[in-house]
């Protein structure tokens, strides 16, 4: 074959080879681009999923309770470790984590791995200088309390997600938390950093702001007066509530002991419970006012009426009612006035059954109130057919009964609030990312439950047990007190009688009796010692009253101006 032949044929082969090179070529650029690209995007670039961005929450005042913050991420690329051992060595002793586990991880030899979120700035110094190979630092979002645990159990927290996980952070989440970002990190063929970004992604909502309906001095106050009362009577527990009876607004809201947001979640966790609203407990004598609205409402009673107080031990049905004090004859308002079971038992019977139980379910018990917190129990009333032979007696003066204290402080503000039953309310509005009202929340009167004239009886008597009852101890200098003591014995479900050693001793009022501002009710647990309801429960309802007055620079009361000219 000659020179000619051969060049032709190898002209041939050539064209032939970069045809099929560029058919391949074709193929792969044109024909097979996307599903090329997306494998070689997953090789290479790696997403990393951040904290979305949460909106401000804020007291009725604009004082700020909840925000975000910028802090550093510490995560590792183990591909990029050459000694992982010595590397969780120098991170553990600062970042405060188990070496060998840190070890573990380092050793996968992945792409991506966490070793501590949200480190303080010092600590990101820290991991900083230490210049190791692997280690970065990626920006993220941390929810920052500025007041720690203040409305701890109102404004909940949240988890390292940013997910809320309690309180507000909880049931706003939709207005809250309405942005994500993510970070998106290229690396070469060696697994080599090439670039870093953030990027946000965008959902159909800016995050919105939360504007709650109580103040942050009336709640620095209520909480400072609770943990004083919780120290000093060495309780299990206490808790507060300040409500504003023409509107429902809660003003204040707190149980001790609290949490503070800013710490672990593991430090936290079992006082996230909200027991303002989630706890059910027999109110004991702060349940009175139900059964005695109830009969003056149905002028089966009045206030001079006279009922035998059974020298302090009345049986029924093989059950004994004491009372705290052996009385013989006392009239309606000596008998709210100085709080007899005995007395109250028998104003019961003459409302009946069906009365109770109607007048109780009107003033919101055994039902949900609305409030807008998670958590929430509807608490115990049972239905008349299951009630037995003494259950009338004991539910007048607030026994066989569970309550929630947002549930007694809701009915002596519809007292108040001149027989009307306002839902509670803890937002007052949600501002969108321009601070606008995206939504309002006005007040909800649920119904009327008594008639202005048994408010003012009512009110009446309230105003006996402040000025010469068992509640003497929550008067405050210049204003008249309308309110009612309580001292419930625990029930004990083990021995399946009421326990002689514990007790929750409560105290539920307004000020100014007849123009009220506020409804205030107090409850300590299982007080140690001196365990009245007008010894350890009325004195804190009586300082957080003053202050608020003070605040509210309301003037001295002229209906107790004119008693003590």
């Amino acid at each position: 074959m000659n020179i000619k032949y051969r060049i032709i044929i190898c002209l041939v082969v050539t064209v032939v080879m970069f045809a099929g090179l560029e058919v391949r070529l074709w193929n792969i650029q044109v024909v097979r681009h996307s599903p090329i690209n997306k494998t070689a995007i997953k090789q290479f670039e790696h997403k990393i999923f951040l904290n979305p961005d949460r909106g401000k929450i804020y007291d009725r005042n604009g004082e700020q309770l909840a925000l975000d913050i910028n802090v550093d991420s510490v995560f590792a690329v183990p591909s990029e470790i050459s000694s992982p051992s010595r590397t969780s060595r120098k991170l553990a002793g600062i970042l405060g984590l188990n070496e060998s586990s840190l070890a573990g991880k380092l050793r996968k030899r992945s792409s991506f791995a966490w070793v501590k979120r949200k480190v303080g700035p010092s600590l990101s110094m820290k991991v900083k200088k230490l210049g190791l190979e692997g280690i970065y630092l990626l920006q993220e979002k941390k929810r920052f309390y500025p007041e720690n645990d203040l409305a701890c159990h109102i404004i909940g927290c949240v988890g390292i997600d940013s997910q809320g996980l309690s309180g507000i952070e909880k049931n706003y989440e939709k207005f809250l938390k309405t942005a994500s970002r993510r970070a998106v990190r290229v690396t070469d063929a060696f697994g080599r950093n090439v670039i870093t970004t953030n990027e946000v992604i965008k959902r159909n909502k800016e995050c919105c702001d939360v504007v709650l309906t109580i103040d942050k001095y009336i709640q620095h106050v209520a909480e400072v007066e609770l943990k004083k009362a919780y120290i000093n009577s060495k309780a299990s527990r206490a808790t507060i509530v300040v409500q504003d009876p023409a509107t429902g607004e809660i003003l204040a809201l707190a149980n001790y002991p609290g949490f503070n947001g800013n710490k672990p979640l593991k430090y936290a966790s079992r006082f996230m419970n909200n027991p303002a609203i989630t706890n059910v407990y027999e109110p004991g004598s702060t349940f009175k006012i139900i059964a005695a609205a109830a009969v003056l409402e149905k002028n089966m009673v009045s206030p001079k009426d006279r009922f035998y107080c059974e020298n302090g031990l009345w049986v029924i049905g093989n059950y004994p009612i004491r009372d705290h004090e052996k009385e013989g004859w006392l009239n309606f308002n000596q008998i709210i006035m100085k709080s007899s079971n005995i007395g109250m038992a028998k104003i019961g019977e003459k409302l009946g059954r069906i009365g109770l139980y109607e007048y109780t379910r009107k003033f919101g018990f055994g039902n949900y109130t609305g409030i807008d917190l998670p958590g929430e129990s509807c608490g115990i009333l049972r239905k008349t057919d299951k009630w037995s032979s003494i259950s009338l007696g004991r539910i007048s003066f607030g026994q066989e009964i569970g309550v929630t204290a947002i549930q007694l402080v809701s009915a002596f503000s519809s007292i108040a609030n001149k027989g009307r039953l306002m839902q509670p309310r803890i937002v007052r509005h949600v501002l969108d990312s321009d601070g606008n009202n995206a939504r309002e929340f006005e007040p909800i009167t649920i119904r009327r439950v008594v008639s202005h004239r048994t408010v003012n009886l009512l009110t009446k008597m309230l105003v006996g047990v402040v000025e010469e009852g068992t509640g003497v101890r929550a008067g405050v200098d210049g204003y008249r007190v309308a309110g009612k003591t309580g001292t419930a014995q625990k029930y004990d479900k083990k021995s399946g009688a009421y326990c002689s050693m514990k007790y929750t001793a409560s105290f539920a009022g307004f000020i100014p009796a007849y123009k009220p501002r506020v409804t205030i009710l107090v409850i300590v647990d299982e007080p140690e010692g001196v365990y009245y309801g007008g010894t350890v429960a009325a004195p804190v309802f009586s300082r957080v009253a003053q202050k608020i007055m003070e605040y509210y620079s309301i003037p001295w009361d002229e209906y107790k101006l004119a008693t003590n000219r």
